[in-house]
């Protein structure tokens, strides 16, 4: 029996974030975004960030700050690693953002003011789903 294929392209290459400056950052479903080593250097490696949120362009902000701010969400460095982790459920909760997966922003880039600017119509998922199908 015959059949015809449905390809599908997996637009998340081995080049990622070719429109953006080449900043690898993901959110994951439980509200966690991880900035690359890249995006890090770029930010100053600052201790934490404020976390800004344009509803209108649907776009979140990353800006550094230092570890006393009050309002500030530490960038939170894994053993070895050297990305860092923002645990940001909470702010996800707030303004309404959910992934079903973990999602690459495909044009993170840092713009004048010296913010992290991630555009969530831009996502890409990247990680598995919770049931895979065989």
């Amino acid at each position: 029996m015959a059949f015809e294929r449905q390809w599908e392209e997996f637009r998340f290459g081995p080049e990622v974030n070719r429109d953006g400056d080449g900043l690898h950052v993901t959110l994951s479903r439980k509200g966690e975004i991880m900035i690359g080593a890249k995006a890090f250097e770029r930010l100053g490696r600052p201790a934490a960030a404020v976390l800004l949120f344009d509803k209108r362009n649907h776009t979140i902000g990353i800006s550094p700050t230092n570890a006393d701010a009050v309002n500030g969400y530490p960038m939170i460095a894994k053993k070895g690693a050297r990305h860092r982790i923002i645990r940001a459920n909470m702010f996800c909760r707030h303004n309404g953002i959910y992934v079903p997966r973990t999602a690459a922003f495909g044009t993170a880039h840092i713009d004048g003011d010296g913010i992290l600017v991630l555009d969530l119509r831009s996502l890409i998922g990247v990680g598995r789903t919770r049931a895979m199908i065989v």
